[in-house]
């Protein structure tokens, strides 16, 4: 039933929203997960928006990201879960596989100099019961 479930809540809000750039947000992930797999906090740093990268001056940047792997391990895979839009940022719920079980990540998009940017992003693994 899970399996079914998200799909469709996917399609349905893809359905409501057609103006989404469904593309380039889950390319925009891709590449996060690419970068955080090898370690490269540039390309990190570089795929965040201006006001995410104020929050985290300097080496501040990869000592976040760095911990997200710490916590889970590397990233195997994922699919979007969810995507919506309001004013212009795109909310994005992406199923993640990591080396230590399910992560929920959710992210939140903007367009900025001509790409979509990642303005905020929070992880939570689910605990098991």
């Amino acid at each position: 039933m899970r399996r079914l479930f998200a799909p469709v809540v996917l399609a349905a809000a893809l359905a409501g929203c057609a103006s989404i750039d469904e593309q380039g947000a889950n390319a925009a992930v891709d590449r996060f997960h690419r970068a955080l797999n090898a370690g490269d906090w540039a390309a990190i740093d570089g795929l965040l928006s201006q006001s995410a990268r104020n929050l985290r001056p300097g080496g501040a940047t990869a000592r976040a990201f760095r911990a997200i792997t710490a916590r889970h391990g590397r990233y195997l895979g994922g699919t979007a879960a969810a995507i919506s839009t309001d004013s212009g940022r795109i909310s994005l719920t992406w199923s993640a596989r990591y080396e230590r079980g399910a992560v929920a990540e959710a992210y939140v998009l903007v367009e900025e100099g001509g790409s979509l940017k990642i303005d905020s992003y929070t992880d939570h693994q689910p605990v098991m019961q």
